[in-house]
């Protein structure tokens, strides 16, 4: 059966490292997410010290609903590589979704002190403060955010979800008609 038992079996061109990695990733792309695990785990096997295999593991992990199962890969690849500011971002994002909002904000911080004009961590940290009730707080990020990227629809349509809970309608809606304008292009 040798090393890869029955995986082996399925994918016989994939013999490296690269091979199981590109094909983990290609599984992604086809939404094949618990295949594409059992592909990753297959290049950790022959490379465990590979930061960006464990992120993509995680991030198939969180894709396959699975979030807090992704927490420990994206450790693993922090541990190796601990300034990927993409690799924090994917980690907030995962907490979030595990509903851990608080820890989440703290992944987004590491990303943004890596990359400061990372917009897609300051919408992130934003989202995340605003699930904690923290609402001014978040519309600051998303703010940045858009400051960082004016097209960012998600961006655009969170900060008018947050002002129209403050009760700022006429505010809100500006926003949400960007947003709108956005995601028609």
């Amino acid at each position: 059966m040798g090393i890869f038992g029955n995986t082996a079996k399925k994918y016989p061109d994939c013999k490296s490292r690269e091979d199981w990695f590109y094909k983990a990733n290609s599984l992604i792309a086809e939404n094949q997410f618990d295949e594409a695990i059992i592909c990753f785990d297959e290049a950790l096997k022959l490379d465990p010290k590979n930061p960006q295999i464990w992120n993509n593991k995680a991030f198939a992990l969180v894709e396959s609903g699975k979030p807090k199962k992704a927490i420990p890969c994206y450790d693993m690849a922090l541990k190796l590589d601990p300034k990927n500011a993409d690799t924090w971002y994917n980690k907030g994002t995962a907490a979030g979704k595990a509903g851990k909002f608080k820890e989440s904000i703290i992944y987004f911080d590491e990303a943004i002190k890596i990359t400061p004009n990372n917009s897609l961590a300051w919408n992130g940290k934003g989202f995340a403060l605003g699930k904690i009730k923290k609402i001014h707080e978040s519309i600051v990020c998303f703010d940045e955010a858009i400051k960082l990227n004016p097209q960012y629809f998600d961006a655009w349509y969170n900060k008018g979800y947050a002002l129209k809970i403050l009760g700022l309608n006429k505010d809100a809606e500006y926003c949400f008609v960007k947003a709108t304008e956005l995601k028609q292009k």
